[in-house]
């Protein structure tokens, strides 16, 4: 067997690359702590346990894949349902594997809950599956209308980049709402600032800006080898 060592939190980890949405791609390096910063996205967010089968939906190489295939999921001791296709994608496919596994825990894009409310829900026993959430993108009320229509479960929606772990989301303990993806995750302090960094009032739009001091876990290092973010942690 080859040789354990033993790691540091500042070792580095891996490096995603961003999906290039404000300019080109960067490369994003994490470290060793950032799987323990998915133990929010999975227990918090996820809502998971150790008898749980948790499917998300979500290419290898997609920084999603982190938040729902590995750290967080077996750090909580859940099972995790892994689906390979090949070819042109059908979204209704997924239904009776939901119904086949009696999977739990559920997480796609809001793409994909559109695709699939346009099927039949009521033709498929779900009653094992009793958590539901998406990250993305804004995931619209009427899809969120006819999912718990069909099921009877709400969509909890949550919010992070490749940079971080879920730091904003809707949480079982809260009622979701139409047009809101929740609140700060537990471990992290985040603001709405407007262009000149200061705080917006309520009712205002602003940028996401998350503290620094104390540091999240779960944030990214650095973006390597990209002169125009000297700030590292510039998220906001």
């Amino acid at each position: 067997m080859p040789e354990m060592k033993r790691t540091r939190r500042t070792d580095p980890l891996l490096i995603y690359f961003t999906s290039g949405t404000t300019g080109e791609p960067k490369m994003v390096l994490h470290d060793h702590s950032y799987p323990l910063g998915h133990i929010v996205t999975a227990r918090f967010w996820q809502d998971l346990y150790h008898n749980d089968l948790h499917f998300t939906l979500a290419d290898t190489g997609w920084a999603k894949c982190a938040w729902g295939k590995i750290f967080g999921q077996w750090i909580k001791g859940a099972c995790i349902f892994v689906y390979h296709f090949t070819g042109k994608f059908a979204a209704t496919e997924l239904l009776p594997l939901l119904e086949k596994y009696e999977v739990t825990t559920f997480c796609c894009p809001p793409t994909i809950y559109r695709m699939l409310i346009l099927a039949d829900l009521g033709r498929f026993d779900l009653s094992a599956l009793r958590h539901c959430c998406s990250a993305g993108e804004p995931l619209n009320p009427e899809v969120i209308r006819v999912w718990k229509e069909g099921t009877g479960l709400p969509i909890y929606e949550g919010y992070g980049q490749t940079e971080t772990a879920c730091c904003i989301g809707m949480f079982p303990c809260m009622e979701p709402k139409f047009g809101s993806m929740g609140k700060p995750s537990p471990g992290w302090i985040v603001e709405l600032h407007d262009d000149n960094g200061k705080l917006v009032n309520a009712g205002e739009e602003g940028r996401i800006a998350i503290k620094l001091d104390p540091r999240p876990v779960g944030l990214f290092v650095e973006y390597i080898d990209n002169p125009d973010y000297p700030d590292s942690a510039s998220i906001g």
